[in-house]
C-alpha cells in the first residue's frame, strides 16, 4: 500500500479517487497520514516524500518531464474537468480576451495536454 495525499476539493467525498481505463470508471477509498484543502501543499507535500497524490496531468506535466515526480498506475486516468473563462458581458470582446479565449482552447483541447488526465 501506499501513504496517499488526500486532498479534499469543492463537492467531492473526502478520501476517493476516481480514476478511467478503458471506458471504465472506478471509484477507490484513499487514506492517508496527512490532509489539506490546498492543492499546492498537497503538491508540495509529494514533492517532499510524504506520499502520492492525484493531480490532474496538466497541472504536473513540467515535474513529470524533470523527473520530479513519478507518475503511479500509468494505465489509468483522471475523469475529465470543466475548465472556465469568464468575462464581462460586452458586445464585443477586447482583443486580449479574444486572444486569451483562443490560446485556452487551442492549449486544453491538445490531445498531448488532456484537462483531466
Amino acid at each position: 500500500t501506499h501513504r496517499c495525499i488526500v486532498l479534499r476539493e469543492a463537492d467531492e467525498r473526502y478520501g476517493t479517487w476516481h480514476l478511467q481505463q478503458n471506458g471504465q470508471t472506478a471509484s477507490v477509498k484513499v487514506s492517508g497520514p496527512m490532509s489539506t484543502n490546498d492543492g499546492e501543499t498537497a503538491l508540495l507535500w509529494a514533492l517532499d516524500g510524504h506520499g502520492i497524490l492525484q493531480r490532474s496531468q496538466w497541472d504536473v506535466a513540467p515535474l513529470l518531464a524533470s523527473g520530479q515526480l513519478q507518475q503511479v498506475l500509468p494505465g489509468w486516468q483522471l475523469p475529465g474537468a470543466d475548465i472556465y473563462l469568464l468575462h464581462a458581458t460586452q458586445s464585443e470582446l477586447s482583443a486580449r480576451i479574444r486572444a486569451l479565449s483562443e490560446f485556452l482552447l487551442a492549449w486544453f483541447g491538445r490531445s498531448e495536454n488532456p484537462a483531466g488526465a
